[in-house]
């Protein structure tokens, strides 16, 4: 039950919501799938991840390779 929240930079620079939610039981959380074409046009990705034992962690990546 750890909660994720990601922001995505676009292309533009502008900073956008991307998505968030809860990992699942495996502790996945896919923040890739989106029913929108935006997922082209992110530079880069902030995420944050708080759990209420470990604490938060703030992680930025690139969006994966097409």
């Amino acid at each position: 039950a750890t909660y994720v929240k990601t922001y995505a930079r676009m292309r533009d620079g502008s900073i956008k919501f991307f998505k968030d939610g809860y990992t699942d039981i495996r502790g996945r959380f896919d923040y890739l799938s989106l029913n929108t074409s935006e997922l082209v046009a992110v530079e880069k990705f902030a995420i944050l991840i708080l759990n209420e034992e470990y604490g938060a962690l703030i992680h930025e990546t690139a969006p994966p390779k097409r």
